[in-house]
């Protein structure tokens, strides 16, 4: 996906190595695969990305979790599958923020998904992520990128404008550092504090 939709790698940071948990903030469907080629995780996704034609099937192929968070009954069964999977040889990675956004600003992270982590005092990592279109030069961090999916644009007319455009570059930046908490509300809150500041810090430099 990344060569058909002319994607290019720009990871800045420490980049974490299994077994691990990464927190990352959200904008496109891009993200799964800009990451997957990145590390080697597992996902847990929104359930409605499984009904997609194509893609869904790909996602269930690779082992993504998928998750519905308007149900707590689900949230408790994919967090019994995060506490299986958290010492395996490969990562996990959520997205915190429940949903896609533009790309100018995070929205608020929310805690459940952190639950294992907290309890078990595992590690939590976190990366920033966003992009920069090739040709256009439109930048996520500002909003004017074609890459991010957040409003009602189809899926199918954004991934066709996606190939037809002229690619565009995926910049990953990971912390250096790692958070635990026995709080899963606390650990939530100190990533979250240290994404706002380190988002608009990578503001400034972008301008």
């Amino acid at each position: 996906m990344m060569v058909l939709t002319g994607g290019k790698l720009d990871l800045q940071g420490s980049v974490p190595k299994p077994s691990f948990y990464l927190v990352s903030n959200h904008l496109s469907y891009a993200d799964i695969w800009v990451l997957s080629a990145s590390l080697r995780a597992t996902f847990v996704a929104k359930h409605d990305l499984k009904s997609w034609p194509i893609m869904g099937q790909a996602m269930k192929l690779i082992g993504i979790i998928f998750v519905n968070r308007t149900k707590k009954m689900d949230v408790s069964r994919v967090n019994k599958l995060i506490s299986k999977e958290l010492h395996s040889p490969r990562g996990l990675i959520v997205f915190p923020e429940g949903t896609t956004t533009l790309g100018n600003e995070l929205k608020p992270y929310h805690s459940p998904l952190l639950e294992i982590p907290a309890t078990q005092q595992f590690p939590v990592h976190s990366v920033l992520l966003h992009y920069e279109d090739k040709m256009e030069g439109g930048k996520s961090l500002f909003g004017s990128s074609y890459v991010p999916w957040w409003d009602d644009t189809s899926f199918a007319a954004h991934f066709i404008n996606l190939l037809t455009k002229k690619g565009y570059i995926d910049r990953l930046s990971f912390s250096d550092q790692t958070w635990k908490d026995e709080s899963r509300k606390k650990l939530t809150e100190s990533i979250y504090q240290w994404s706002v500041i380190e988002y608009e810090n990578l503001k400034k430099h972008a301008q």
